[in-house]
Formats: structure tokens, sequence, C-alpha cells
């Protein structure tokens, strides 16, 4: 996706276009895999998050250059939780300690009652107008080791979305998002494409991305 609204729009008004863009998409993808699902979606983030702390970003149609993304969470309290978000920016590694709050995104297919399939992101240090980010859960594999995640990002001086296939430290070697790389297919035939590239997403994770990581610790 990496979707931009008018350059002539300000910040907010930007904000708000993407905002309303974002949700029309995510409302399209669900309604159009309705007739495939159940009542409720299968998305629980709480458990995904409990279950695969340790999170790569495997392919992106993030814009820009930045790889090799990675969470990992704490504990869940309240539906809060902490988070260390690692990624590297052309040759610059990065680290950020953030903060998420879990809620229920307003969508054609909600979670099961008291599940979430949400996450705002806030920076730990500096107060923002708007959260960091907000990541929406559109799907999630039975055994919880990959998800597909709209991403509403507020962090640089645009409002940008964009989507992500997410693949746990545990099989990122192994079989990497074989559950879910059918649904970030399916979730992409709706996205519009992206003129400077050849195929709608690009890979984040590489063999070099846990090595950086560890040179951090």
């Amino acid at each position: 996706m990496g979707t931009h609204c008018s350059r002539s729009f300000t910040m907010a008004q930007e904000r708000i276009c993407l905002a309303l863009l974002f949700a029309f998409l995510v409302q399209i993808v669900l309604a159009n895999g309705r007739e495939n699902r159940l009542n409720y979606s299968n998305v629980d983030l709480a458990k995904f998050l409990t279950d695969s702390p340790n999170v790569w970003v495997l392919k992106t149609t993030e814009p820009g250059n930045v790889t090799c993304r990675h969470d990992a969470y704490g504990k869940i309290t309240d539906n809060k939780t902490t988070f260390t978000r690692f990624f590297v920016n052309n040759t610059s590694t990065n680290i950020k300690k953030l903060e998420g709050k879990l809620l229920v995104w307003e969508s054609a297919d909600k979670p099961a009652p008291g599940k979430f399939d949400a996450i705002e992101i806030n920076d730990t240090v500096k107060k923002r107008e708007y959260p960091l980010s907000e990541e929406v859960y559109e799907f999630q594999s039975n055994d919880r080791s990959c998800a597909v995640v709209a991403v509403l990002d507020n962090s640089l001086e645009t409002t940008s979305a964009w989507l992500d296939l997410r693949v746990s430290t545990s099989t990122i070697e192994s079989h990497p998002g074989q559950q879910c790389e059918a649904e970030f297919q399916r979730v992409l035939s709706y996205y519009p494409e992206r003129k400077e590239r050849k195929q709608k997403w690009r890979m984040s994770y590489t063999s070099d991305c846990k090595n950086l990581l560890k040179k951090t610790s």
C-alpha cells in the first residue's frame, strides 16, 4: 500500500484523509473476505503478542528504505504494554522504546468479545498530537506465529499507510509466514499499485537482520 493524500493538505488534513482512506481499505478487505469467515475475526492480539513477543516484519509495502524491523513486547497489563522497536534505515540502526494500548478497531469484522485486534502506539518520551502509529491486525495464523498488519503511521511529517507480513522470531528461518502468505497476497489485491516498484511489496527481513539486532544487545 504506501498511500498518501494530497501534498497541498496540512498535516491535520492529511492525517484525516489518510485515516479515512485507511479505514475504508480495511473495511473493504474484511468485507470481501467475510464469506470465508466466522461471525468474528480470528484475531486475539493479546494472545498473539504473549505467544509471539518477538516479531519481525518479513514483507511490507512501507515506502522508504526501512528494513529489519523487529518488535520485542513486554507483559500486557490492563490492555497496555511496552516494547522495544529495532529497525535499520539505510545504514543507520535505530532503537525506540514505545508503549502500546490494545483496542478494538471499528471495522466490519470485529474480534470476539473481550478480544482486541488493534494497537495504538506512542513514544514513551516525546508527547505528540497524534499517536505515533495505529496498527490493525487483519489476520493471524492459528498457531499465532504470523500476522497480516495494516499500519497507519504518523512518525514523520506526513501520514502514511502500509501493509506488513509479520513473523515470530521462532519461525522466521524455518517456515516464515506460511499460513499468512495467502492472506497477505489477498489483502494486497485491494491496494493500489506503487508506480516506482514492479511489485506491491518488498522484503524487509534478510539473513543479516538477526546479527544486526544482536550487536545492539
